[in-house]
């Protein structure tokens, strides 16, 4: 049996990695993902973005909400912080919108695997069975894309 995931060092070790700069945290509880992204964040030392708060907040990128794809969203991402690292959480109201487009999980898988962008990201997001069982990078196998949240040490 494994000892679980220490998630603080897997995300803290994201800036030094060659490409797939980014990974995944699939949460199970979407009443909790804002306060454990937050307590990530903090252990890190790094920045979170609620992204559904971010939105609620300016008017001007609300009204652009149909346009967000998944490219635009790492755009705003990308450009949010200039720290190392971002904790993005709060992302299922844009992948509510994604429904429409049958590629969205497998482009931002594919940006997740090989992005090199700053800063590094980790995207905590509500449990979705196709990023879960995707294959990720046969390329670099040491690193981890994905990690399902119930498998990591508890935060202190």
């Amino acid at each position: 049996m494994s000892d679980g995931i220490n998630i603080v060092d897997l995300i803290s070790s994201l800036p030094s990695r060659p490409r797939g700069r980014a990974c995944i945290i699939l949460t199970q509880d979407y009443h909790d993902q804002e306060e454990w992204a937050t307590e990530l964040a903090s252990q890190v030392g790094c920045d979170h973005l609620n992204l559904l708060k971010h939105f609620e907040s300016d008017e001007e990128l609300s009204a652009k909400i149909d346009e967000m794809g998944v490219t635009e969203l790492l755009e705003l991402v990308k450009n949010h912080s200039n720290q190392e690292i971002l904790v993005v959480s709060g992302i299922e109201f844009l992948k509510a919108t994604w429904v429409g487009d049958p590629n969205a999980s497998e482009i931002l898988s594919q940006e997740v695997e090989n992005w090199r962008g700053h800063p590094s990201l980790a995207l905590v997001v509500q449990s979705d069975s196709y990023i879960a069982n995707r294959n990720f990078n046969t390329r670099y196998r040491q690193h981890k894309f994905v990690i399902d949240q119930r498998e990591t040490l508890k935060l202190i």
